[in-house]
């Protein structure tokens, strides 16, 4: 037996399971073997996650006992609490996949509309639209990082109000102490009978975040029902870390329900 034939054989047992196009200088194809049974562990069902909770005991249990997440004999109250994957989840629907919006703009709750750049840019388009506040969540000069260079003065000759955040879109970047002076501004403006623009470069990140968190301040919302309030109207993509600080906020949000509560 040669020294090709006996490697051959060899390579042929060891990987049987492949299709072999070359092997040293004899082209061979060998059958694919049979696949393995498919057994249920191998293909369980996506399970729904369970909630997170957190435990509020009243002043006096905490003197008594040291708080245990495990002690059954502590009167506790539970609150589901949200998380990026429960967002990300609401954002794929219905496919399971990202989307991108299909238009410049969509007006997303009443009197809110979340749009891209050039339609923040464009005063006479703003005009016949109604919109009466700007609020840009990209404000800044340095384009190459996805910033939008619009100030008070670039609206003033339409009589547009004007509201800038210099966010950017990564996923370290800390929006949520822009979440109540955004929320404000949107708020007055709604009450006043005007109707706000918010945007950033594409309307689909820092934007949306900005409107997820007034529905959640000013209109009750929690994460997943802001969330999905404004998916029903437009496409959008949040960074994981933006979604991390909507579930913050909703979590100290629903603290503050259940306190007042006890």
């Amino acid at each position: 037996m040669t020294t090709l034939d006996s490697a051959s054989r060899f390579y042929s047992k060891a990987f049987n399971d492949y299709l072999v196009t070359r092997t040293l200088e004899r082209p061979m194809t060998h059958r694919r073997r049979t696949p393995l049974p498919r057994f249920s562990t191998l293909r369980k069902e996506r399970t729904s996650r369970p909630l997170s909770t957190f435990y509020l005991y009243t002043p006096i249990e905490r003197d008594i006992v040291p708080p245990s997440y495990g002690s059954t004999h502590l009167s506790r109250r539970e609150v589901p609490l949200c998380t990026p994957d429960d967002l990300l989840d609401i954002i794929r629907e219905p496919t399971g996949y990202y989307a991108l919006p299909t238009d410049p703009w969509n007006e997303v709750y009443t009197g809110i509309y979340l749009s891209d750049a050039p339609t923040a840019m464009c005063t006479s388009l703003l005009k016949r639209m109604g919109i009466t506040h700007v609020l840009n969540a990209a404000q800044g000069k340095e384009k190459n990082c996805g910033l939008v260079n619009t100030w008070p003065g670039f609206y003033t000759q339409s009589g547009i109000q004007f509201l800038g955040v210099p966010a950017f879109d990564n996923i370290v970047f800390r929006i949520h102490p822009y979440f109540e002076e955004a929320a404000t501004f949107i708020d007055e403006a709604l009450k006043s009978g005007g109707k706000v623009l918010v945007h950033c470069q594409a309307g689909i990140s820092r934007s949306a975040t900005l409107v997820c968190a007034f529905l959640m301040l000013k209109r009750g919302f929690t994460a997943q029902e802001a969330v999905k309030s404004v998916r029903k109207n437009r496409a959008i993509i949040p960074n994981d870390g933006f979604l991390r600080q909507l579930c913050d906020l909703n979590d100290k949000l629903n603290r503050k329900i259940v306190s007042d509560d006890i």
